[in-house]
């Protein structure tokens, strides 16, 4: 034998191989990650947020959204229970943030400040017994990160 010919018979074989393992790791690799469920980070709020999207909902949406946040005399859309959770649970923060600062309230959209809608936003998940933790941020691109779950 050619012992040039089996060097380079060798880095060929050499060569098939290691394109055969990548390509076996990467769609080992490729089939783990379509399995995984992507990392959800929590929409959560401080009490103080809360406290004072309370007050702030009392005074300017308690009308049309009632107080007990399920409809009221206007007939707002009801911001707990089934029908509520069936459109903003699951879904990314950002979703209930831009309705509610694009929308509301009907008659001057975006009245208030984005911290103020954060406030309110925090008021509404409190009264949906959602955790509370970390301050909701009142930056509708930080709120695409965050996921409204229980």
């Amino acid at each position: 034998m050619n012992p040039d010919f089996n060097k380079t018979s060798m880095r060929q074989i050499m060569a098939v191989g290691l394109a055969a393992g990548t390509w076996l790791g990467l769609s080992a690799f490729a089939v783990a990650q379509g399995d995984a469920k992507p990392v959800e980070h929590p929409a959560t709020y401080t009490a103080d947020q809360a406290d004072r999207g309370e007050t702030a909902y009392k005074r300017y949406c308690v009308e049309c959204h009632g107080d007990d946040l399920r409809g009221g005399l206007l007939g707002g859309a009801p911001l707990r229970g089934q029908s509520f959770e069936s459109k903003y649970v699951e879904g990314p923060a950002s979703s209930l943030f831009e309705v509610m600062s694009e929308t509301m309230p009907p008659d001057a959209p975006g009245r208030f400040s984005a911290s103020g809608y954060a406030d309110m936003m925090a008021y509404i998940l409190k009264r949906n017994g959602f955790a509370e933790g970390a301050p909701l941020p009142s930056d509708v691109d930080a709120l695409y990160d965050l996921t409204i779950i229980k």
